[in-house]
């Protein structure tokens, strides 16, 4: 099986994922109180503890095994999100990526473990869909709630509503994109539009979506960025 990092395929760089992966659950993170009077403590879910999990790997072209390494820590220095080529349609958004063993243990074996830190959950590969008329209904069969990219053309005061939650724009010349998984509101690729935003930032829901809005909208693309608890 091979590894996809930031879409290239290890087994062409030089190194293969040795056996069977062993991606462990996401854990869940609470906060607990003790309230006097109260049977037993007051537990509050906070969200879910990033992922931790290692893969073996074998060096597969040996002639070099010291310029392979600096070749394989570039990569991994690089490293932004990981799949696996037997499903090439999830991926792990990694946030560290570190090899374990010493030098010279992975130059006598050609063998070596990276230990990665990701995000709790598994992303499905999803695309920008567009939309010129509403209501637009979207279903979220994933596990959990989805943080959308949802571009709005538009100009003038819009008020976009997704499942009875409204969020209101301002002052709209040609464009603004919501990025609910940034928290950003942008138009083109670098003029901030936070000010021009009055709400909360878009959620997609488990379960059935519908989105509409009023003001004049001429097209509204939605890319729905899927996720699953792994």
């Amino acid at each position: 099986m091979g590894v996809i990092i930031n879409n290239l395929n290890t087994k062409t760089l030089g190194f293969a994922l040795k056996g069977r992966p062993n991606i462990p659950s996401a854990e869940k993170k609470y906060e607990s109180t003790e309230v006097e009077g109260r049977d037993g403590n007051l537990t509050r879910f906070l969200g879910y503890e990033d992922l931790k999990f290692s893969l073996t790997f074998n060096i597969l072209f040996q002639l070099d095994i010291k310029q392979k390494l600096r070749e394989i820590k570039g990569v991994l220095a690089q490293a932004s999100t990981l799949s696996f080529d037997d499903s090439p349609n999830f991926y792990y958004k990694i946030k560290q990526a570190q090899i374990s063993e010493t030098e010279s243990v992975i130059k006598a074996s050609g063998v070596f473990s990276v230990d990665f830190v990701a995000e709790p959950f598994e992303y499905e590969v999803t695309s920008s869909t567009s939309y010129t008329a509403k209501p637009i209904n979207l279903t979220n069969k994933t596990t959990t709630e989805a943080l959308p990219l949802i571009k709005i053309t538009g100009t003038g005061t819009v008020v976009l509503t997704v499942n009875d939650i409204s969020v209101t724009l301002t002052g709209l010349t040609s464009s603004i994109t919501l990025d609910s998984e940034l928290q950003e509101a942008y138009t083109g690729l670098t003029t901030n539009m936070n000010s021009n935003m009055n709400g909360d930032f878009p959620v997609f829901k488990i379960g059935s979506n519908t989105i509409t809005w009023t003001g004049t909208v001429t097209n509204v693309e939605i890319n729905p960025k899927w996720r699953w608890l792994t």
